[in-house]
């Protein structure tokens, strides 16, 4: 129709009509989604650890505030320091790891803890087992540079690796949840584009508000199916009728 008046009843009588519509778009929708995310998309797995990154305990020196306030202005240059590549590249050669130092950078994650003197260390892959023996090796290996470049420092696990069990992503429940609600969104939204474009006119109403003239009589629609079917009946019971021995008394 050309133009397209809604009230509230129209949208909830174009909703009911067009339910498979809905209904259809959504199921196709939530049926890729799942397979994407069973079948297609890898597993990924975080693994993360916690160091802590203050003075050196055994010298004879006092640790006061001026420390603590060093020591966290200096996370910036710890975590950036385990991101190098030199060192990254040492851990890979030392552990004979099929992996590269600028895929391994993509998600290694330093963090500084704001106010604090703990960093933050993790890192994601699809396997998790090669995730946690990376990240313990980027550690290892931190933990020998830090002693070179600052020897009055010292860093210290205070939250070792453990082996992830599940993944993170594919979030399953968030992207199932997503897929329903973008497919019930454009079900409907091509629902109301289906009835948009549909030039045909439904009930005697339809007509009456855009031509502006009364019904004075509508035409019936009868499908022929079920005419032929009444057609046949109808014959098998008047043969019935026909054959029937008649009853005299």
């Amino acid at each position: 129709m050309e133009e397209m008046d809604l009230e509230i009843k129209d949208i909830l009588k174009i909703l009911k009509n067009r339910w498979k519509v809905i209904v259809g778009i959504t199921t196709i929708i939530t049926l890729i989604v799942v397979v994407m995310s069973l079948f297609v998309i890898k597993p990924v797995y975080n693994v993360s650890t916690k160091v802590f990154i203050g003075k050196d305990a055994t010298k004879d020196v006092k640790y006061d505030s001026n420390d603590i306030e060093m020591y966290q202005k200096l996370l910036k240059t710890y975590s950036e320091l385990i991101k190098t590549n030199d060192l990254i590249e040492n851990v890979i050669d030392e552990k004979n790891l099929d992996i590269t130092a600028s895929a391994v950078n993509k998600t290694l994650v330093a963090m500084p803890r704001t106010d604090t003197q703990i960093l933050e260390i993790s890192y994601e892959n699809n396997n998790n087992v090669l995730a946690k023996e990376v990240l313990e090796g980027i550690v290892d290996e931190f933990v020998k540079e830090t002693k070179v470049l600052i020897p009055n420092g010292t860093v210290k696990v205070i939250e070792t690796a453990k082996l992830p069990q599940y993944p993170v992503s594919p979030n399953y429940f968030k992207n199932i949840s997503l897929s329903i609600f973008g497919g019930l969104i454009f079900g409907i939204l091509l629902s109301f584009i289906m009835e948009y474009m549909d030039n045909t006119f439904k009930t005697k109403e339809q007509i009456e508000k855009v031509m502006g003239i009364s019904v004075i009589g509508v035409i019936p629609w009868e499908d022929k199916k079920h005419r032929r079917y009444d057609d046949v009946h109808n014959r098998k019971e008047n043969n019935k009728n026909l054959n029937s021995p008649v009853c005299e008394n």
